[in-house]
């Protein structure tokens, strides 16, 4: 099976507001991602949700597994997560998705070129995981760290989302723009819009972009018209995890086997890396981009 993730050299071009694009950046066996994809959303759902009939009403619903029921467009209308796609065993997808992981890594670093401060603002990164959007589908206006408050709960049980820095979306399939171009593997409708940036981006396979997960780069996924719209969402984070809430962050060096499974971890190498990555760029260490991954700790 030809699934590989090949790694190009496609330079980011810098949309705004911290918005940058890499366009066809990677290149990868486009069948097995569509295929994998619809795979795992599906059986995500399937555990989550059962079809059935409300008695009172006869139309079709969901039945989460606390036995409550949601209105089926109400349920379909919403973006399907592939949040356990790590934890699958199978060794083509372990492969397929580190690869997806270490093309974003590397991209990570052209982008940190543009916004060298985003570099004081990483710690570790959630990995990637698949979103869905089927005919009708669509996602609001949002922010990325948004965190409902409630007076005195001061620990909310969804502070990771808090801890995000930038966020990293591949996309896994193309955005037509005429029904006659739809070959059951792309999609129509389904913009990415930022909102308060007033940028619009039209997803296509390959393509990566990177983005503030603050509110500044506020956005949202528009009407899907046709078709299955599948991307491949994270984000790089700071900060330390909150035990009280259930947040870990599992190190590859020290156990490699939760890491793997793990959808939060740290990147050990991760200044060195990037420090190597702009000597080799041309970036001398008086560079604004150089000095900043020196830590003052200690000086």
């Amino acid at each position: 099976m030809n699934n590989f993730i090949l790694n190009k050299d496609v330079e980011g071009e810098n949309l705004g507001g911290g918005v940058v694009l890499f366009r066809s950046a990677i290149e990868f066996d486009a069948d097995y991602s569509f295929d994998l994809c619809d795979e795992i959303i599906n059986r995500e759902k399937a555990a989550m949700y059962t079809p059935g009939i409300d008695p009172e009403t006869g139309e079709e619903i969901y039945i989460n597994r606390s036995g409550y029921f949601f209105g089926k467009d109400s349920i379909d209308a919403m973006p399907g997560r592939g949040s356990a796609a790590h934890q699958d065993p199978r060794k083509e997808v372990i492969e397929f998705l580190s690869g997806l992981e270490s093309a974003r890594d590397n991209y990570l670093f052209k982008y940190l070129e543009a916004y060298p401060l985003a570099f004081k603002c990483i710690w570790w990164k959630v990995k990637g995981h698949i979103v869905s959007y089927k005919e009708g589908a669509y996602l609001g206006s949002h922010s990325d760290i948004s965190t409902d408050y409630i007076y005195d709960v001061w620990t909310p049980t969804d502070q990771l989302a808090m801890r995000s820095t930038v966020a990293a979306l591949i996309y896994f399939n193309d955005s037509v723009e005429n029904e006659d171009e739809l070959n059951g593997k792309n999609f129509m409708g389904g913009d990415h819009y930022f909102n308060y940036l007033d940028i619009t981006h039209k997803p296509k396979r390959g393509d990566i972009i990177f983005f503030p997960a603050s509110y500044t780069a506020g956005h949202e996924v528009k009407v899907v018209e046709k078709g299955l719209r599948f991307s491949y969402l994270g984000w790089y984070s700071q900060g330390t995890p909150n035990i009280e809430v259930k947040e870990s962050v599992e190190d590859p060096l020290k156990n490699p086997e939760k890491a793997q499974i793990s959808t939060n971890v740290y990147m050990p190498t991760f200044v060195s890396d990037y420090q190597n990555h702009l000597l080799n760029r041309g970036f001398d260490k008086f560079s604004e981009q150089y000095r900043i991954t020196v830590s003052s700790y200690g000086s």
